[in-house]
């Protein structure tokens, strides 16, 4: 696991341990035989929006900042890939990219919602974008390791959306040691 996957894994342990805490702090409260003050209920229950409000934004700029997306869409890039789906099939134009160079790719689908997910060969999570009905994506990523890629639908699609698998190659630049 990644630096940023431990530290959005961590944040958000916090965060359910505090919630676990709250919750049983809510549970122990309603427990106990009293007069119903309700001035003093409207004053607990804006405490508590107040406190859920300020965790989840904290929570979101802790871990917006580390998400991977946007990290190379600056610039023009240096190579476009088409990539168009369809039940159950691809087609990725070209099927070759060269590392070190940053590459769009041009997502479209022709029929229902698909998940254009990207893995190295050891199958570790590089990236996704979805993949919808007439409406062009673009996502761009360079690519650091040449070798084979593989392409996996993240969105079901229909009874066959387990065989909606891809590949495509990363060459090295030329000149460069493989």
């Amino acid at each position: 696991m990644g630096s940023t996957a431990i530290i959005i894994t961590v944040a958000y342990s916090v965060v359910v341990v505090l919630g676990a805490i709250l919750a049983w702090g809510l549970y122990r409260s309603t427990i106990r035989r009293r007069a119903v003050d309700t001035h003093q209920l409207a004053e607990r229950e804006r405490n508590w929006l107040i406190a859920v409000i300020v965790s989840v934004v904290s929570l979101l700029f802790a871990t917006i900042f580390l998400t991977p997306y946007g990290d190379s869409a600056n610039g023009k890039p240096d190579q476009v890939v088409e990539v168009i789906w369809q039940q159950f099939a691809w087609k990725i134009t070209p099927s070759t990219v060269v590392a070190g160079k940053k590459v769009r790719f041009d997502v479209n689908s022709i029929d229902v919602n698909h998940g254009f997910g990207v893995y190295t060969s050891g199958l570790k999570y590089l990236f996704q974008v979805q993949a919808v009905p007439n409406q062009p994506t673009s996502v761009y990523h360079t690519f650091k390791t040449p070798g084979i890629y593989r392409v996996l639908c993240l969105e079901f699609c229909g009874k066959n959306h387990h065989l909606m698998e891809a590949q495509f190659e990363v060459t090295a630049a030329a000149g460069s040691a493989k």
